[in-house]
């Protein structure tokens, strides 16, 4: 059994953090917002008072929090608090800039640290079947993967510190933007006419299929339960699929890459949000 704190226990947080409680291992989690606490009550999942009593009482901790800025300040105060061994893995998806300097700075006090972002979603961490992408030293990452094998179905280590957070940040750009050519897609299917079950169908046993399509379709009634089914409720917010797609679009500046249906997305996503859409799930960009 190991000791395990979790800080972050928001729409991912609570899911990850209650399936390594199931495997009987000992969950310290923490949160800024203690509401969420209501939700633990009837769960393995002990409280920490604050920060430092979760350092004290922990072997592992895991962050799932929602910006770099809130990484940074977490992070430096967690550091302050650790011992040496103590490992530290961050699932919170932020710039990579930001994540090479903690943990370069939590290598200093002796630590253990990866970046390992997340791909799947509030279904993927309830269910454990996330995909984790992870940065850091290869031995790090053994020692952890029973972990990640826990919380997911996939983890697959991209490279030394920040490789995770630059894999992640290349993936959602990709999955927003096969989003909206799927809404897209199925507009046009149903002003031809079509029986969108059948479009759903054949897309989904042909070559227009992934994952926007087989486990999160955007049309309401169409494919496995969906957000769209709850009137866009829940789910990955579109205001955090903006903030991700602007770390793809300030990681383009920082290497000069061309990322023209990128930025075309990110544009898009920006008008949702800022039109009060934001809280709504991401799939709901079908509706711009």
């Amino acid at each position: 059994m190991k000791k395990i704190g979790f800080i972050g226990l928001g729409n991912m947080g609570k899911g990850m953090s209650i399936n390594l409680a199931k495997e009987n291992h000992k969950i310290i989690g923490y949160d800024i917002n203690h509401s969420t606490y209501d939700y633990f009550k009837d769960q393995d999942v002990l409280i920490a008072e604050n920060l430092n009593s979760l350092m004290n009482e922990s072997e592992i901790i895991i962050t799932m929090l929602p910006d770099g800025s809130a990484v940074e300040k977490v992070w430096s105060e967690i550091i302050n608090y650790s011992k040496p061994n103590q490992y530290l893995v961050d699932c919170s998806t932020i710039d990579v800039k930001t994540s090479i300097k903690m943990q370069m700075q939590a290598k200093k006090k002796g630590l253990f640290t990866l970046d390992a972002p997340v791909s799947g979603g509030v279904i993927g961490a309830d269910q454990g079947t996330l995909t984790f992408m992870v940065g850091g030293n290869s031995d790090v990452y053994n020692d952890i993967k029973f972990l990640f094998e826990i919380m997911g179905k996939n983890s697959i280590l991209c490279g030394d510190e920040g490789a995770g957070q630059s894999a992640k940040i290349c993936n959602n750009m990709l999955l927003a933007s096969t989003m909206i050519a799927v809404g897209e897609s199925f507009n046009l299917g149903k002003n031809l006419g079509l029986d969108l079950d059948k479009l759903f169908e054949v897309i989904s046993t042909s070559t227009g299929s992934c994952w926007a399509v087989n486990s999160y379709c955007p049309i309401k009634g169409i494919g496995p339960t969906s957000p769209a089914d709850r009137d866009f409720e829940g789910g990955f917010a579109t205001a955090l699929m903006y903030k991700d797609l602007g770390l793809a679009v300030d990681a383009a500046t920082e290497t000069k890459s061309k990322i023209n249906y990128g930025i075309q997305t990110y544009e898009k996503y920006k008008r949702v949000t800022e039109n009060n859409r934001g809280n709504f799930d991401f799939s709901n960009i079908i509706n711009e």
